[in-house]
């Protein structure tokens, strides 16, 4: 009996290892979507679906898709059969292409040597884990390679994250080189998704800005505050400037053919937040060249800023003009404005 009662028990361990079944659907694709990849090879996308389980995007080089022999993008031809083989198990696919546009049925076979070696590592293995970790290329050697540089425990989500976003051992490596080591895998994967890179750090680095932290690199790229910007930025009279800085310059506009226009009308040294209020507020180069044609030419920052908070452009000024007040003070027009506008609508009805 005890004997029996272990023989049940082992298979009752082994057989989900076993039963991961074959996975069918079907797929669709466009030639005329092709691309090449940061890998210089030429890549397409499949586009899975499995019955009711949703759809299931995935780029796949061509030269990895076996049997496809597509002569252009507009290919056209019937029965076709092609293959992708993976660690984790070998798609089949058939169907046609009409014009460029495929569409057929697949069937996905898992490799039980992989299914064994995976789950006695991370855990027992679904017949949805084995497919997304196919269709993403999740292989045993990559697994491998990422614990090696130090991440031996992660998620089946985070490897399949990872492999999506292309951060394998040699990014990993390459940003403990550029200082950054034992970054945790979500901010792995934000640099390589904003091209917070390596290469990227380098640049900044040359550019002045050494030791930033990961979040100021990503928000540098994300708002373009990049090498380039800051090397314009410096040219227009702007050195030493501080990631927070250079990032509020980007978000509200501040550009370098701004700030050189300003010089011309006469703006000269003014700091970053008066060139940030300027951008907020409205105070564009074409609003104090208007200003100037009506009389009101030298204007400081402040009052610029004050006719556009309270709304004395062009068409207020002639309208006050139109109503027989001439010669106005730039106070005098604010506190109209702000007073007196009721009392130009009346004039108007009447």
């Amino acid at each position: 009996m005890r004997t029996l009662a272990l023989l049940i028990l082992t298979m009752s361990v082994a057989l989900p290892l076993q039963t991961v079944s074959t996975t069918t659907g079907t797929w669709t694709a466009r030639l005329r979507d092709a691309w090449t990849g940061r890998d210089g090879e030429r890549r397409i996308s499949l586009q899975l679906q499995q019955d009711s389980r949703g759809q299931t995007g995935t780029s796949i080089p061509l030269s990895q898709l076996e049997g496809l022999v597509a002569g252009d993008d507009r290919w056209t031809a019937q029965n076709v059969r092609f293959s992708l083989q993976r660690d984790a198990g070998t798609f089949r696919f058939e169907g046609s292409f009409v014009d460029g546009q495929g569409a057929g049925t697949f069937e996905f076979s898992p490799n039980p040597e992989f299914v064994s070696a995976m789950a006695s590592k991370y855990r027992q293995l679904s017949e949805r884990d084995v497919y997304r970790l196919a269709l993403h290329d999740v292989s045993r050697d990559f697994a491998t390679s990422i614990e090696r540089e130090g991440y031996p425990n992660l998620a089946l989500d985070e490897l399949v994250r990872m492999r999506i976003h292309g951060v394998d051992a040699s990014y990993i490596q390459e940003l403990r080189q550029a200082g950054y080591d034992k970054v945790p895998v979500a901010d792995l994967v934000r640099t390589r998704i904003h091209g917070a890179t390596p290469q990227y750090v380098r640049a900044m680095s040359d550019a002045g800005y050494r030791g930033l932290s990961l979040a100021d690199l990503v928000r540098t790229r994300i708002h373009g505050a990049t090498p380039a910007f800051v090397q314009d930025v410096k040219a227009a009279g702007y050195e030493q400037l501080d990631v927070e800085a250079l990032v509020r310059m980007r978000i509200h506009g501040v550009t370098p053919e701004f700030i050189r226009e300003l010089r011309t009308l006469g703006y000269t040294n003014l700091s970053v937040d008066d060139l940030v209020k300027l951008r907020i507020h409205g105070v564009t180069p074409q609003f104090i060249r208007e200003m100037k044609d009506l009389g009101y030419g030298s204007l400081s920052r402040e009052q610029l800023v004050r006719f556009r908070i309270h709304g004395v452009d062009g068409d207020f000024i002639r309208e006050v003009r139109a109503a027989g007040l001439k010669d106005m003070s730039a106070d005098d027009l604010v506190d109209f404005s702000i007073s007196g506008r009721r009392w130009l609508k009346k004039r108007g009805r009447g």
